[in-house]
């Protein structure tokens, strides 16, 4: 029986307009919801599904991207064009198929905090329970990694140092690094006014030192495991930005702890974000392709450890353990050579 020709156009279209989710190949389902308890109302989210997840019956890692200040959950998929990344490095074999996960912080700099919600525990405790209970993920620290940019590079750092028990791998795009300040003065305006109320109702500056990935370092160096650490800044990028990254990358030297940094030409911006994210993402492939299992832990231990940290952000003028070290003076930016 011969087609018509109004039909065979529809079908023809149909073919074109089929949406990534009807065609072979990766998946990336959008803005979704999951339940949170930490913060009171659902947790908004997206997810990258590698090919073959919905045919297989295999456990796959997962990376999780945290966005920087202003961003959410699909920022990384339509300003990083991650998808893309995600499936040109999979197919290339830089990164194993995995699962990604683009989780919205809204403005809260990934710290517990009454004013802008508990984000800290939120993403820790729901968002990855969530994840695990809902996809076939490996539920194990040889499975689990974590990056983001700016304020999420900040983040991802913060919480790879903070629990190096639950993450294989991190990655830190021009991430809002900055040492221990003595008063709000020590910031810019504009700074000031990017952290909002995250640390206080004025800016406390104990509560942000309490916060700040500084303060694992003493910690993790004398760790079993540390999360293997990937660092990327721009020799444009914003001044105390720049330096403060210089200052961490001393800092995990000082602490024994190795990290891959590089100072790379570009500014805060995606133009630098979005070159970056494939060797950042090409780090972490490797490290989840050759992680061995991770040694048993204690679980209680580790959440009594974050929930002093959270408590330390949360009361305001509560004191920094273990002692805040110095600020390190800016260090001459080097661009370095790719490994």
């Amino acid at each position: 029986m011969r087609l018509r020709l109004p039909s065979l156009c529809a079908t023809v279209l149909a073919l074109l307009c089929a949406s990534p989710a009807d065609a072979a190949g990766s998946t990336v389902k959008r803005s979704l919801e999951l339940p949170s308890a930490a913060l009171g109302q659902p947790l908004r989210y997206s997810i990258y599904l590698p090919d073959g997840y919905e045919s297989s019956a295999r456990r796959y890692p997962v990376i999780y991207l945290l966005h920087g200040f202003g961003g959410d959950e699909v920022s990384f998929l339509d300003d990083g064009d991650l998808q893309e990344v995600a499936d040109r490095l999979i197919a290339t074999g830089k990164l194993p198929p995995a699962i990604l996960v683009t989780p919205s912080a809204k403005k809260g700099w990934y710290v517990d905090n009454a004013a802008t919600g508990r984000w800290q525990t939120a993403l820790l405790d729901d968002l990855i329970d969530g994840v695990d209970a809902t996809y076939r993920t490996v539920n194990a620290r040889e499975g689990r990694a974590i990056g983001g940019y700016s304020m999420g590079g900040y983040g991802a750092l913060r919480f790879a140092l903070l629990e190096p028990d639950r993450f294989v791998a991190a990655g830190s795009l021009s991430g809002a690094l900055f040492p221990d300040v003595k008063a709000a003065s020590d910031f810019p305006a504009f700074q000031l006014a990017f952290f909002g109320h995250a640390f206080g109702p004025n800016f406390d500056p104990k509560a942000f030192n309490a916060a700040s990935p500084w303060r694992s370092l003493a910690t993790d160096a004398a760790a079993a495991e540390t999360p293997a650490l990937y660092m990327s800044v721009g020799d444009d990028d914003i001044k105390i930005l720049l330096a403060g990254n210089n200052a961490f990358d001393k800092a995990l030297d000082d602490a024994d702890i190795p990290v891959v940094y590089h100072v790379v030409p570009g500014r805060h911006d995606w133009k630098l974000w979005s070159s970056e994210l494939t060797p950042m993402l090409s780090f972490i492939g490797e490290r989840l392709k050759s992680a061995p299992p991770a040694p048993a832990t204690d679980p209680a231990a580790r959440i009594a450890d974050r929930v002093g940290a959270a408590a330390r952000v949360e009361q305001v003028g509560a004191p920094a353990t273990p002692a805040a070290p110095t600020p390190q003076p800016a260090a001459r930016p080097i661009v370095l050579p790719r490994p």
